[in-house]
């Protein structure tokens, strides 16, 4: 059987196959980078788990005593030799973003010095506040770094992220997907987050917030409902996000605006149904509708899709909707293993046959 797929194989393994180039920068020359923003940190994929001073100022201590520290992988998204704004970053950190932080936010007299135990003399003190020498060896220091090529989609770069991202804290998919995705729909979703009818329609905590599933929701939404991009789910519902985000990043600004405007008159048409928890989920007990939980992701699925069809002067008649949780087939479509791409196409293509 393997002998039969080897073509395969070698073809998957030689498309998947990644291109690096190791370089070293002095300090120096990287915080100048990080400064001009032809490094960028992605600040925005993590916006939880900053390193604290104490941690910060132990990385600086290290490169003082020339201690070795782990290899900075950061990719290469616009070749040197292609002309572009300056503005516009030609590299991308995947691993190593809060050392670079550090480095950079000491370098440029940011912080200060804290819980140090070896050179506990300088707490207290910012970058120049130290004595020359050591001024002059922190400049002239080296950091190692591992530079991915241009070629690589977006895929290969969240895969490679993936990997790398070995901390202590596990980085969410979306998280991921802000580091590796860039354009233009990524920033709208970063603006619909904000759209008040859908914080209030999804109703869910801080910590998921944190977690950036607020705008897995936006995309979620998009990914299933433009074009009914449900129908082209077969499985793997992070991959098929992932590159569905990408695609949409390729949009011109007029398509952009159509899904923003459908996206908006959505979650107005729920407003307006006045629907306390929309997408909450139930179950029949005694003939009798009972409530599971305040949000579950697969009756969002459910709903988002036939609202994203609905005119603007319609209304959402939810106890049509939820009278699908008494429905066997339905129920189990948003029970267990939800994403699986027959229980997918099921529930959505349930809602949109009851509230056309």
């Amino acid at each position: 059987m393997l002998k039969n797929k080897l073509l395969a194989i070698q073809n998957k393994a030689k498309e998947r196959t990644v291109k690096t180039q190791n370089i070293e920068y002095d300090l120096e020359t990287m915080v100048k980078k990080i400064t001009k923003g032809v490094v960028r940190l992605n600040p925005e994929y993590q916006r939880k788990h900053r390193w604290t001073d104490e941690y910060s100022s132990k990385l600086i201590e290290s490169l003082i005593l020339n201690i070795p520290v782990p290899l900075i992988y950061i990719s290469q998204d616009i070749d040197v030799d292609e002309e572009v704004d300056e503005e516009i970053a030609r590299y991308s950190v995947i691993d190593g973003q809060q050392r670079l932080t550090a480095i950079h936010n000491f370098l440029t007299n940011k912080t200060a010095l804290v819980g140090l135990e070896v050179l506990d003399d300088l707490n207290g003190l910012k970058y120049n506040q130290l004595p020359p020498f050591l001024i002059r060896r922190l400049e002239e220091r080296t950091i190692r770094c591992l530079r991915i090529d241009s070629t690589i989609d977006s895929q290969v770069k969240y895969d490679i992220f993936e990997r790398l991202n070995s901390g202590s804290v596990k980085l969410e998919p979306q998280e991921l997907r802000n580091a590796t995705c860039r354009g233009a729909f990524k920033d709208l979703i970063k603006e619909l987050v904000g759209n008040k009818p859908f914080i209030k329609a999804i109703s869910i905590s801080e910590s998921k917030i944190e977690k950036m599933e607020d705008e897995e929701l936006v995309l979620r939404y998009f990914a299933l409902s433009y074009d009914d991009g449900y129908k082209s789910y077969k499985g793997s519902f992070k991959n098929f996000l992932t590159a569905k985000m990408t695609e949409f990043n390729e949009f011109d600004s007029d398509r952009l605006a159509l899904m923003k405007n459908n996206f908006i008159q959505s979650f107005k048409i729920l407003e307006n149904s006045k629907i306390e928890l929309p997408f909450a989920k139930f179950k029949t007990e005694n003939k009798k509708l009972s409530k599971m939980s305040n949000f579950n992701v697969a009756v969002y699925d459910s709903l988002i899709v036939p609202l994203s069809k609905m005119k603007k002067s319609n209304i959402v008649d939810i106890n049509i909707f939820r009278a699908l949780s008494s429905d066997a087939e339905y129920f189990r479509a948003i029970e267990g293993s939800t994403n699986d791409a027959s229980k997918v196409h099921l529930r959505i293509d349930n809602a949109i046959e009851v509230l056309k």
